[in-house]
């Protein structure tokens, strides 16, 4: 892990975006996460400034599958979220990201789908994300966009506490 932070590239002892001494802002967010539980089930739900990660979705909620799918390919988030200006995230190569101690091998391509809409009011969303899908199947399967890469990163900690909590 990096002794750097990946909002403001400071020393994370110094920067105050990692010692929590400053409000999220729009381009200095501040990642959280809820919990709870849908049908009996545990979900977590990712939360940016208080409220939703993305104006494209009111609710960044999952559960164990999803979490486990996504933690196994926090290499390709990382990558995907942050690239530099020159970098064209639609020529992200595809990638095969298999981790033992969470059970799960998960495929990672980039997409961009014509038909991907928000959730509130169906407008069309014309940018590419991150397609994770379970192997060996496929069925089950989670869309990243940068935002969306940039919060899990910032709180995969929780996750994985969340994960040995609640998903046995």
């Amino acid at each position: 892990m990096s002794d750097r932070c990946d909002f403001s590239g400071m020393d994370k002892r110094y920067c105050s975006h990692c010692q929590n001494k400053q409000r999220g802002t729009q381009e200095n967010p501040i990642f959280s996460v809820v919990t709870g539980y849908y049908a009996e089930n545990p979900v977590i739900e990712i939360l940016k400034n208080g409220g939703p990660v993305t104006r494209f979705d009111e609710h960044f909620k999952f559960g164990c599958v999803k979490a486990r799918m996504i933690l196994a390919c926090l290499p390709a988030l990382k990558r995907f979220g942050w690239p530099s200006w020159d970098d064209d995230r639609s020529k992200f190569g595809a990638q095969t990201f298999r981790d033992a101690s969470l059970g799960v091998t998960v495929e990672v391509s980039v997409a961009m789908n014509p038909n991907f809409r928000r959730s509130d009011t169906d407008e069309l969303i014309d940018k590419c994300w991150l397609d994770l899908r379970a192997l060996p199947s496929l069925e089950t399967h989670k869309g990243l966009g940068i935002m969306k890469c940039r919060a899990v990163w910032s709180v995969q900690d929780e996750l994985r506490a969340w994960l040995l909590r609640y998903c046995r």
